[in-house]
């Protein structure tokens, strides 16, 4: 049995592991905050020097879910827990 937890920030979810400090990335990032469904990675389909926020020219938008009227484009990054 696992001696050690950590809660995942954005989602609550727990994770468990043998030793202290170990870092584990929740897959809550990788789901739709609208509907659930696993999103799939966003590929552009223009340069992504074409693209830009704020004037800004970094592509922010990792993944994509197409179960909607317009697609939910997420720029949620992996989250990382630490198990203490």
């Amino acid at each position: 049995m696992p001696k050690f937890e950590g809660k995942c920030p954005k989602c609550g979810k727990k994770h468990y592991s043998d030793r202290k400090g170990d870092i584990v990335v929740c897959d809550c990032w990788r789901y739709c905050t609208i509907c659930g469904a696993e999103m799939k990675p966003y590929t552009p389909d223009l340069t992504p020097n074409v693209y830009g926020k704020d004037g800004k020219r970094d592509m922010e938008i990792l993944m994509v879910c197409t179960n909607h009227s317009s697609p939910f484009f997420s720029t949620q990054k992996p989250v990382e827990v630490v198990c203490e």
